[in-house]
């Protein structure tokens, strides 16, 4: 783990615990929404797609080419950009030590529950989230919109050894 004095400003900046403890909770909230329209039995947000979901989310780029409806298939997208695919496999891996420090800190912080395999989103800080995104930049409040969408997609793409292999991610 890299020193938090060590990393660059653009690191501390963007990639801070807190930023990324809040899209991981938004990720399982969207998750969840979805387990529970589609009636599946667990509806909490498996470990492995909390470290998908913030490559698909905290970069930009990928961001702007994800689909506007959950009923794309993620197969389909992965095929049609080939180049965001293995954007998003190197995104998992750059970003592993990020996610890492966002799930201790959301734990810590009652923002996470981690259960096992499974990450839900804490309930009790569904206000404070609330006031901060009230106040914070178009594009924090976009990055955390898309994080509930993909949270959503990614219920619906199939089982997390299904969304690895699709996106080229070694489990």
């Amino acid at each position: 783990m890299t020193a938090w004095q060590d990393r660059t400003i653009e690191q501390r900046n963007l990639l801070n615990p807190a930023f990324c403890a809040v899209a991981v909770w938004h990720l399982a909230r969207g998750y969840a929404t979805e387990a529970a329209t589609l009636g599946t039995g667990q509806q909490a947000l498996p470990f492995e797609l909390a470290f998908v979901g913030a490559s698909l989310v905290l970069r930009g780029q990928t961001r702007e080419q994800l689909p506007r409806t959950i009923t794309s298939s993620l197969a389909t997208w992965v095929h049609d950009r080939p180049l965001e695919r293995s954007a998003v496999a190197k995104g998992v891996v750059v970003l592993r030590q990020t996610v890492r420090e966002a799930l201790l800190f959301g734990a810590q912080h009652h923002l996470l529950a981690l259960d096992g395999r499974r990450i839900a989103a804490g309930e009790s800080q569904g206000k404070k989230i609330k006031t901060y995104l009230s106040v914070s930049s178009t594009e924090v409040r976009d990055c955390m919109r898309q994080a509930v969408f993909v949270g959503r997609w990614l219920c619906k793409a199939g089982a997390p050894p299904t969304v690895l292999a699709l996106l080229g991610v070694q489990a």
